[in-house]
């Protein structure tokens, strides 16, 4: 369970809508004031039989809120489609956002399931859920950070050359607080996903997922210990100074991109300290407008090391470590038969013979990490996306006197980062690193900005 202080949940049964408030289809079922869920409660004690009432009572509650919830999905889409001349597609299955496809996912196999359970018999309709043993068994590992550290380029080059990986090009964020189960049920239904697959030469296929902000969001790591406990995850870190600038010019990319008028360039100087005010996660927040007007793009989102710390790696019990972790108020979710590869961005280069000595054995420990029979691709030198030429005089060169200021948090944050890696993270339990010595000389250079000439460093 999480070790945090905050063990409610205010939206607790409730589906969040994209673009709606919760309460706008308020899905909680106060199964104590039931009468039914009352007498299955008492019938419990008898086992399996009991249970199984008291999952289908679950779904017949669920479906009539999903259906008022698809309800509300289907107006505001008519509403979006009224209201846009030229409405752009998603990626995420024809311009329908992941939370809308597992809402009508849901849907449909309660409607299914529903329909067999009334005709009394034959096959079920909904079998193909996976049962929970069955999705713990489905995912190998996930990619859950940090972005713009190089996790697409390992989504897309490192683990997709080779039928013995299986990631598609989406990213799948298990951060839903009622929903988890079904998102992962939608990588099978929907999205390609096999249960025990195998290559032509009878390898075993390892399913993966990416999603580079699981470890800002509220619910995420949670959903992970509940369904997902011992699984493998990959973070990737970088400089947080060089993280800024390319975070920041990403989201000017993105945000503009099917945009007109004016253009999302907010001072860096207004980016200093939390992406939202009145939370300590950066996805989720109850202040809406907090979030759009940053963007998720804030220098605490440099503090890596807070974001690590929730898996429980560490002892967190010091003073020493807890105020190198700021005191910070997220959960944390212990998972000790899971394991974490922690890597800097710059075990990627290749630019010198030394470099590339050190990416062959990071690419032989990530393939013993994830116990691949098959050699990973070798690693190759990188180029950042061009700028389109609307947004490219607003692009950040973060060495600019303008951005002294947030310089100055990222290298504060990045030293205390680097100290609690170092100190407590690398060496506890569960935790994998590529040469820790290579890794470690990276990170020490968060200490310093990146601007400055060495001679100048105290």
């Amino acid at each position: 369970m999480a070790t945090t202080a905050r063990q409610t949940n205010d939206n607790e049964g409730r589906i969040a809508l994209p673009g709606r408030e919760a309460e706008d289809a308020d899905c909680s079922v106060d199964e104590e004031r039931t009468t039914a869920t009352s007498a299955l409660d008492r019938a419990g004690e008898d086992g399996a039989d009991a249970s199984s009432s008291m999952t289908s009572f679950r779904r017949g509650m669920r479906l009539v809120c999903v259906a008022s919830a698809l309800a509300l999905v289907a107006g505001a889409a008519l509403s979006a489609a009224r209201n846009s001349s030229s409405p752009a597609s998603s990626a995420n299955g024809g311009g329908r956002s992941l939370k809308t496809r597992v809402i009508q996912k849901e849907m449909q196999l309660l409607t299914a399931a529903s329909s067999s359970s009334s005709s009394g018999g034959g096959e079920d309709s909904a079998s193909d859920l996976l049962s929970q043993d069955e999705l713990r068994r489905l995912l190998s590992f996930s990619i859950v950070g940090f972005p713009k550290t190089g996790t697409s380029f390992m989504e897309h080059y490192l683990f997709n050359q080779d039928k013995e990986l299986h990631l598609d090009s989406r990213e799948h964020c298990i951060s839903h607080p009622e929903a988890a189960e079904e998102t992962l049920q939608v990588l099978v239904t929907e999205d390609g996903f096999k249960l025990d697959g195998t290559t032509k030469d009878g390898v075993p296929v390892k399913n993966a997922i990416k999603c580079p902000h699981e470890l800002y969001g509220e619910y995420n790591l949670g959903n992970y210990q509940k369904l997902l406990p011992d699984i493998k995850f990959i973070v990737s870190t970088r400089h947080p100074v060089h993280w800024f600038q390319s975070w920041y010019n990403y989201k000017l990319r993105q945000t503009n991109k099917h945009k007109k008028g004016e253009i999302w360039a907010p001072p860096t100087n207004t980016l200093v300290g939390p992406c939202a005010e009145g939370t300590p996660y950066h996805y989720g927040a109850p202040n809406k407008l907090s979030i759009k007007s940053k963007k998720n793009v804030c220098t605490d989102g440099a503090k890596f090391h807070h974001a690590l710390s929730r898996f429980g790696k560490t002892p967190m019990n010091t003073p020493e470590e807890l105020n190198l972790l700021g005191h910070h108020k997220m959960s944390v979710h212990p998972m000790p038969q899971s394991k974490v590869f922690i890597m800097e961005i710059g075990q990627f280069a290749v630019d010198s013979d030394r470099d590339q000595e050190l990416a062959d054995q990071f690419l032989r420990d990530m393939q013993d990490y994830l116990g691949l029979e098959h050699d990973l691709p070798p690693l190759y030198h990188h180029e950042s996306k061009p700028i389109r030429e609307e947004v490219e005089d607003f692009v950040i060169d973060i060495c600019d006197d303008e951005h002294a200021m947030v310089r100055g948090e990222l290298v504060k944050a990045g030293k205390e980062a680097y100290l609690w890696l170092r100190d407590y993270f690398v060496d506890s339990p569960g935790v994998v690193v590529s040469n820790k010595a290579h890794f470690l000389e990276l990170a020490e250079r968060w200490q310093y900005d990146p601007c400055e000439r060495t001679d100048e460093r105290p």
